[in-house]
């Protein structure tokens, strides 16, 4: 067993299909088949069922996918950990419309200062990206995630509203007030959950895409709003109150595909990301 055949297997795997593979590793059809009936023999178990529409992954096989993902990436680590650090590097970068843009701006300055060579370009969230800036739980199993900052959600309102007389806040209290809805959100569906579990009913005003407009207007006095905490760093035009009755959180941090390996030095500038974060107290 070597990481040519983890990587054969990994493409058989994900395209379900041995012709599939061979395409994607540039290979023929045969070659694919006799180093998965090889590895299969190493291993000492069937991991896929032929049949006449491709491959089917036994447990066997689901079990070991997971696995060789992180072999295979850890091996081009272990290759890229010797590479010239300095060689430039230019990568694409997706940003969720949800996100603290200053909180993102301080991770991307930090990359920016301790990696030579680097240049990044920011794309729309919708389209491919070597790194995304998303949540946990817009993440799946084919990710790596690196998470950099926990949110707490709080309710933000203007500095002159009458919910500012309460140090903390009860679901009960927001029922039917004006209220600026953020779509996308991140914890939509257990906000929705929630209300309706409470009976609360809430009087939407506004729906806006990201957290800085719906903050310019709860400090203008149209509404309230649920915004996670960090998104209000430095700005005094607005009053947040924690909700005492329940707890909403999301975990912030970059993902990329299993199937992309990065420069070492890259990938522990960004480990080390967090840590500066947790130090300045976000």
């Amino acid at each position: 067993m070597d990481i040519r055949s983890l990587r054969y297997f990994i493409a058989v795997f994900e395209e379900r299909s041995l012709s599939g593979a061979a395409k994607r590793c540039f290979v023929a059809q045969p070659s694919i088949s006799a180093t998965l009936a090889q590895l299969e023999d190493d291993l000492g178990t069937q991991l896929f069922v032929r049949h006449s529409k491709g491959v089917t992954a036994t447990d066997s096989g689901a079990q070991l996918y997971p696995q060789a993902c992180k072999m295979v990436n850890d091996m081009n680590a272990l290759r890229s950990m010797f590479s010239d650090s300095s060689a430039p590097l230019e990568l694409s970068i997706s940003l969720a419309p949800f996100l603290s843009g200053a909180l993102i701006s301080q991770v991307l300055k930090t990359l920016l200062d301790e990696i030579p060579g680097l240049t990044f370009n920011l794309v729309d969230e919708s389209e491919k990206a070597d790194l995304r800036f998303t949540c946990n739980s817009y993440t799946s199993e084919d990710d790596v995630f690196y998470p950099l900052w926990e949110d707490n959600y709080v309710i933000a309102m203007n500095n002159d509203h009458w919910l500012t007389e309460f140090p903390s806040l009860s679901i009960k209290q927001i029922d039917k007030l004006t209220f600026i809805s953020r779509k996308p959100c991140d914890i939509q569906e257990s906000w929705n959950y929630l209300m309706q579990k409470q009976g609360v009913m809430m009087d939407v005003r506004a729906q806006v895409k990201t957290e800085e407009y719906a903050l310019d207007l709860v400090a203008a006095g149209l509404g309230i709003s649920l915004i996670p905490e960090h998104s209000l760093r430095e700005r005094k035009d607005v009053t947040i109150r924690p909700i005492n009755d329940v707890s909403l959180k999301r975990v912030v941090g970059i993902a990329h595909s299993k199937q992309t390996s990065f420069p070492a030095h890259l990938i522990n500038t960004i480990l080390g990301v967090k840590q500066q974060l947790l130090s300045n107290h976000i």
